[in-house]
């Protein structure tokens, strides 16, 4: 057997403190509507940041963080790669939903949802468009934003027949996962360092509620890539090879699937030679103008 080679504690820490270079400020932004409760639980909540000027209606940008389904908050600086984009006009939405271990999946991925009917009923309020709406996230955040996009309009993945929801028409995937019965052969595949070994606990478990190794057939609910169909919108996906969190053979499956099924270019393949997880190098210049370049295509 090959040596399992596991990429240390101290340098997790290390590469989730690099975030600290990125600051969210938004005190520029003269319209935010901060906290709006879109459900009764204090976690249901997301800041809606608007252009200076204008009366729109402004397409929509919604974000999700990032933080293992278990940490994180909408106004933290996971955003940044997408805040700027009020400037080029557009509404950007981050949003909270509930986090483990008080809920389970698909609790987080209703939420979701939910956010998105709220928007489409108060549209008018907050001079937004919605229907012409992109989900954006990382990490975790990234893996229920492309569930909601890829679930539009089934009820059985919380979409009530006939109610107003938001129209998604893009998808921004930073670093999700998209297939977790895979994560471990990818990386015996690629020899690369992982951060969990084989056999551990993991947040996957707790989000079921069960082993995922006892429930493979289950598993196929939460993982976006058993769940690509023809009619799912066009999706950007940001990755970095070395990625010691999620395997980069996830983004790179999921591309050739979705082109695949959905039809060539339908995917778009970001692969950094440098970025690990949560890199602050996804806010950079050249990633983020990648990342609106794609959103002006389909959005604008």
């Amino acid at each position: 057997m090959e040596e399992i080679l596991i990429f240390p504690p101290e340098d997790v820490q290390k590469m989730f403190a690099r975030l600290g270079e990125l600051t969210l400020d938004v005190s520029d932004i003269r319209r935010k509507f901060l906290n709006c409760p879109y459900g009764e639980d204090p976690r249901q909540s997301l800041d809606i940041y608007l252009p200076n000027d204008g009366s729109g209606p402004y397409p929509v940008v919604f974000f999700a963080h990032g933080g293992g389904w278990t940490s994180g908050n909408k106004g933290d600086v996971q955003v940044v790669p997408f805040i700027g984009g009020v400037a080029r006009g557009y509404a950007i939405i981050s949003i909270n939903y509930r986090l483990l271990p008080n809920i389970r999946y698909p609790e987080n991925l209703f939420d979701i949802k939910m956010a998105l009917s709220w928007v489409s009923q108060n549209a008018e309020t907050y001079l937004l468009d919605p229907s012409r709406t992109a989900l954006c996230g990382a990490s975790a955040g990234a893996h229920l934003m492309m569930m909601a996009a890829f679930t539009q309009g089934q009820p059985v993945f919380g979409d009530i027949p006939g109610a107003p929801t938001c129209r998604v028409l893009a998808v921004v995937n930073q670093f999700g996962p998209s297939d977790f019965a895979k994560f471990h052969a990818h990386y015996d595949e690629s020899g690369y360092p992982r951060a969990q070994a084989p056999g551990e606990p993991s947040s996957l478990d707790d989000l079921l509620g069960a082993k995922a190794e006892s429930i493979p057939n289950l598993v196929r609910f939460i993982n976006p890539i058993d769940n690509v169909h023809p009619r799912i919108p066009p999706v950007l996906i940001q990755h970095g090879r070395y990625d010691p969190i999620v395997p980069y053979q996830q983004s790179v499956e999921l591309y050739e699937k979705i082109n695949s099924v959905a039809g060539e270019g339908m995917a778009e393949l970001d692969l950094s030679e440098e970025f690990l997880h949560a890199d602050p190098g996804y806010a950079a210049p050249e990633s983020v103008e990648r990342i609106f370049a794609f959103l002006d295509k389909h959005l604008k």
